[in-house]
């Protein structure tokens, strides 16, 4: 986040919006790094728990979609979507996200993903895809630098990628695979086996160190 927030040189006399927020998994490092945040989150349930996990702090939570966040024009610093911008209209949130900032402000999208190539991930693919052969990983492996460029809203798009691992307990990387939406759609009937199968890798540990390598694509508004 620091090199993303280096980038985008927010100027913190703006707040910044989180689109798509959730529970402010965002909003909460934002929020930390000093920023006013204005949260947009069109699900009840999950902007509840936002603002529980905000409370106190300087954002403002908001119902609203990405396509159309109800927030006034030229107000915002940088338009923010983590782990959002693969499940909107793109070309509708790119309009609301030029919408939105100020001259010369930001868009940035970010996701994480697990990283394939370490041992405990690729055994965890190979039950996958015994079981659905042609899964389809969905739009957090998809560049969204031709969508970003074809708006011709933005400038150059510039891709950020980092690592990290996340040590997690064996009853949280369960719990995160059984609320996998992704997963769960394709598996159909076979979901609880996979699950299944999947926990019977961890059977003889507390906690998994889980590699994730993050994305941001960064692009700023042009000039009117």
């Amino acid at each position: 986040l620091d090199t993303v927030l280096h980038k985008v040189s927010s100027d913190k006399s703006y707040p910044v919006v989180d689109l798509g927020a959730g529970t402010g998994k965002l909003t909460l490092p934002l929020l930390r790094h000093g920023y006013s945040v204005t949260a947009v989150e069109p699900n009840d349930n999950m902007r509840k728990i936002g603002v529980a996990n905000t409370r106190g702090l300087d954002v403002v939570w908001s119902e609203g979609i990405a396509e159309d966040t109800r927030l006034p024009r030229n107000t915002f610093q940088t338009a923010f979507f983590a782990s959002s911008f693969n499940v909107v209209d793109q070309s509708a949130a790119l309009i609301e996200a030029s919408r939105i900032p100020v001259s010369r402000g930001f868009f940035c999208c970010m996701w994480s993903h697990r990283d394939l190539d370490d041992p405990i991930q690729m055994k965890i693919e190979h039950v996958i895809k015994r079981h659905i052969p042609g899964y389809d990983y969905g739009g957090r492996r998809v560049d969204p630098t031709e969508v970003i460029s074809a708006s011709r809203l933005f400038g150059p798009v510039e891709k950020l990628r980092g690592t990290l691992v996340s040590r997690m307990a064996r009853d949280d990387v369960i719990t995160a695979w059984k609320s996998h939406a992704t997963l769960a759609r394709q598996a159909d009937h076979k979901f609880v086996d996979i699950i299944t199968k999947i926990a019977s890798l961890f059977c003889d540990a507390s906690t998994i160190d889980v590699p994730y390598t993050t994305c941001a694509w960064v692009a700023e508004l042009k000039g009117l």
